[in-house]
């Protein structure tokens, strides 16, 4: 029996392969970057232990100075110190309230970049042109709704993961002590159960609206209309669909082992050319200037070998993206019958194109999918199996 999820596999290769390498452009590489790290880099937690600065008496004990009225030039007789101690406590909430406030901020605005360039990246790898502002202008009102569902979602579970701990509060609450070691060992495996279990439906939703975006481009219908779309196929060949899930964690495995192994002898390799470099900066610096500005003027170099190696991290990392992302849709293509995915090399081969169409396998592939347009059926019924 053939899987599609398996046969995806060949398919994104050679899509891959195609997009990236027949021919390599440089600046198609960076702006798949950047979309790679608008997609995937909007992950960081903002926090911080902020600090609550309150002066008063108790501050000092017996060594506060005596000072008397009218010593101080400007501060009014009547204000006292307890009401300062309260201007300043107000200050400091309120500074740590808009703190709070413009970090969500940030989030949303992310967020929301974040989803239109879920939309950006799929329409770009299907066409295998990057348009990067066409798209995003285009896809602006699909990207507000996924960022509305995400939010709906992340409410959701939110909830549930607190409705899961209202039985253990009771138990967490008792004083007595002898149900003291057992109610922390259960409250721990009850605590890591819920998060297991949640974060396994929130996996499945999550495929299943990755699968529902290109779906959604390309039938010309909402997120939930897609989604349902989905649902209702997963329900006739689920089976189909565990193979692929099966076949994404393997890829993920395979995938992340390799990217250590390179990313790290990468990061290596980098590291100790900087630190050749930088050591010959220090000494040329040290001959002309003294010890305390000679590293300041390091800095800024230092500043660019970190944006750098970041950048070529990210520009490394293109390749598994656009792969991973490849076999999604190739699975959706031939999993979900009508999905109509336009894939640039389904369209009739133009010569001005510039790939080699010398092969009389490409032109037989060429004549089927005219025969196949011609007929009315769907890209995913006339796909030919590997």
């Amino acid at each position: 029996m053939s899987w599609c999820g398996i046969n995806a596999v060949d398919k994104a290769i050679s899509r891959t392969r195609i997009a990236l390498f027949e021919p390599f452009d440089f600046w198609k590489w960076v702006k798949l970057a950047i979309i790679i790290f608008l997609l995937g880099g909007i992950g960081s937690n903002y926090g911080g232990s902020g600090t609550n600065y309150q002066t008063g008496f108790d501050n000092y004990g017996n060594d506060f100075p005596n000072i008397e009225p009218g010593e101080i030039p400007g501060l009014p007789s009547e204000i006292s110190w307890p009401g300062l101690n309260y201007i300043q406590s107000v200050s400091s909430l309120a500074i740590i309230a808009a703190a709070i406030f413009f970090i969500l901020l940030l989030v949303l605005i992310f967020s929301y970049i974040s989803s239109v360039m879920e939309f950006v990246f799929v329409e770009a790898l299907v066409k295998n042109e990057v348009r990067f502002w066409a798209y995003s202008k285009k896809f602006m009102g699909k990207g507000f709704n996924l960022l509305l569902i995400r939010l709906a979602l992340a409410f959701v579970f939110l909830v549930l993961f607190m409705l899961a701990l209202l039985p253990f509060i009771p138990v967490l609450l008792d004083e007595s002590p002898d149900f003291a070691l057992p109610a922390i060992v259960g409250g721990v495996f009850w605590f890591f159960g819920a998060i297991i279990l949640l974060a396994l439906i929130g996996a499945v939703i999550n495929s299943f609206l990755s699968l529902a975006i290109p779906l959604s481009i390309y039938k010309e219908t909402g997120i939930l209309s897609a989604f349902r779309m989905i649902y209702k196929n997963f329900r006739k060949s689920w089976q189909e669909v565990l193979v692929y899930w099966f076949i994404r964690f393997l890829l993920g495995i395979g995938i992340t082992i390799l990217a250590i192994i390179l990313f790290g002898l990468l990061i290596i390799a980098l590291i100790i050319s900087f630190l050749i470099v930088d050591g010959v900066l220090y000494f040329l610096f040290s001959t002309f200037i003294s010890e305390p500005f000679n590293w300041i003027l390091l800095i800024p170099f230092v500043i660019v070998e970190m944006l750098l190696t970041f950048g070529i991290l990210m520009f490394l990392s293109v390749p598994i993206a656009v792969f991973l992302k490849y076999h999604l849709l190739s699975f959706l293509e031939t999993w979900f019958v009508g999905a109509d995915i336009p894939f640039f090399d389904k369209l009739p081969i133009q010569p001005e194109t510039g790939f080699e169409t010398g092969s009389s396998g490409s032109k037989e592939y060429a004549s089927e999918q005219g025969a196949s347009e011609s007929d009315g059926s769907g890209p995913g019924g006339s796909e030919p199996t590997a």
